[in-house]
C-alpha cells in the first residue's frame, strides 16, 4: 500500500516539474528571444513614386508580420503559426459596405425629390396664380389704411411728448454707459482670478517638480530611459535619400528633426536637402532586433527605486 502512494506522489511531481519546465521554458523564449524586423523602402523622385516593405518575424518565422505600400495601395499580412489574417479581405468588405450606403442615400433622395415635385404639381394645378396675387392685393388695403392712422397718431405723441423722449434717450444712454462699465469692471475681475489662480498652480508645480526625491526619480527614469534607446538601435542603417520642399523652412525643419536620429542613424546614411526644389528620391535599409528582457529590466530596476515609486504615488494623487 505504501508502495503505490509513493509511486502516485512521484508521478504527481513529474508532472508538476514538466508543467514547471514548460512555463520556465515559454518564460525564457519570451524574454530571450527578440524581435527581428527589416524595412525597405525606395522613391524614384515624387510621393507617388515611394515604395516601402516592412517585415516583422519572431520564433524561427512562426510569428510573422508584414506590410506593403506600392502603387498608393497599402497591404497587411499576419501568420501566426499556421493561421493567416489579410487585410485585402477587409479593405473589399469596407469597400461593399460603403457601395452599399451610397446606394440607400441615392435611392432616399431620389424619393424625397419625387415627393416635392408631385406636391408642387398638385398645389400649382388647383391655384391659379393670377388669383393668387388678386387675392393677396385686396385684403392689403385696410391694413395700409390703419397703419396710416397709426403713424398719424403716433406722430401727434410725438410732438407732445418731445421733451420726455429726450429725457428718456438720456436715461437709456446713462444705463447703457453703467452696463458696459459693470462688464469692463467684471472681466478684469475674472482675469485678475484667472492669473491668481494661475500663479497658484504655477507655484504648486513648481514645488513639485524641484522636489528633491521627484528630481532623483526623474533623473533615473531619464537614464533608463536612453539606456533603453540605446539597446534598440537597429543594428544596420542604410540610406541615401535626396528630399526638397517647396518651402526651404520646412526643409530646414526636417534636417534640424533629422539631426536628432543622428546617432541611431550610423556612417552608411547620405542625406542631402535640396533649398530650391520639391523631390524625394533615393533608398532605405533598416534592420535590427528587440529583446522583451530590455523593457523587463527597465520596469524592474525603476519598481526597485524608492524615489520612483514615491514620485508615481504622488503623481497620482496630485492636483493642480
Amino acid at each position: 500500500m505504501l508502495h503505490i502512494i509513493l509511486l502516485i506522489l512521484k508521478i504527481i511531481g513529474i508532472i508538476i516539474a514538466a508543467i514547471l519546465g514548460i512555463l520556465v521554458l515559454l518564460v525564457c523564449i519570451v524574454l530571450f528571444v527578440p524581435f527581428r524586423y527589416r524595412v525597405e523602402a525606395a522613391s524614384g523622385g515624387t510621393s507617388d513614386s515611394i515604395q516601402a516593405d516592412m517585415t516583422c518575424t519572431w520564433l524561427m518565422n512562426l510569428i510573422k508580420f508584414t506590410a506593403l505600400y506600392h502603387d498608393k495601395k497599402f497591404v497587411w499580412n499576419v501568420r501566426i503559426f499556421f493561421k493567416k489574417m489579410s487585410g485585402e479581405e477587409q479593405a473589399d468588405a469596407d469597400d461593399i459596405k460603403k457601395f452599399e450606403e451610397e446606394v440607400e442615400t441615392d435611392e432616399t433622395e431620389y424619393e424625397e425629390i419625387l415627393e416635392e415635385t408631385e406636391e408642387t404639381d398638385g398645389h400649382g394645378a388647383e391655384e391659379h396664380p393670377g388669383l393668387q396675387k388678386k387675392d393677396e392685393k385686396e385684403p392689403r388695403l385696410p391694413e395700409r389704411a390703419e397703419a396710416e392712422r397709426k403713424e398719424n397718431a403716433e406722430d401727434d405723441q410725438e410732438e407732445k411728448t418731445g421733451s420726455g423722449k429726450k429725457r428718456g434717450k438720456f436715461k437709456n444712454i446713462y444705463e447703457k454707459c453703467r452696463q458696459t462699465f459693470r462688464k469692463i469692471k467684471c472681466t478684469i475681475l475674472r482675469l485678475c482670478d484667472k492669473i491668481k489662480a494661475l500663479s497658484e498652480k504655477k507655484e504648486k508645480l513648481s514645488a513639485f517638480i524641484l522636489d528633491d526625491t521627484h528630481k532623483t526619480a526623474f533623473a533615473k527614469v531619464k537614464k533608463e530611459a536612453f539606456r533603453l534607446l540605446r539597446r534598440l538601435k537597429p543594428r544596420t542603417v542604410k540610406a541615401k535619400i535626396h528630399y526638397g520642399f517647396e518651402d526651404p523652412y520646412r526643409t530646414g525643419q526636417v534636417l534640424a528633426g533629422l539631426g536628432i536620429l543622428y546617432p541611431f542613424l550610423g556612417k552608411d546614411t547620405e542625406i542631402v536637402p535640396d533649398f530650391e526644389q520639391k523631390i524625394l528620391e533615393g533608398t532605405l535599409l533598416v534592420k535590427g532586433k528587440v529583446h522583451v528582457l530590455h523593457f523587463v529590466m527597465l520596469l524592474w530596476k525603476l519598481f526597485w527605486c524608492r524615489e520612483v515609486r514615491a514620485t508615481y504615488k504622488h503623481i497620482r494623487s496630485f492636483e493642480l
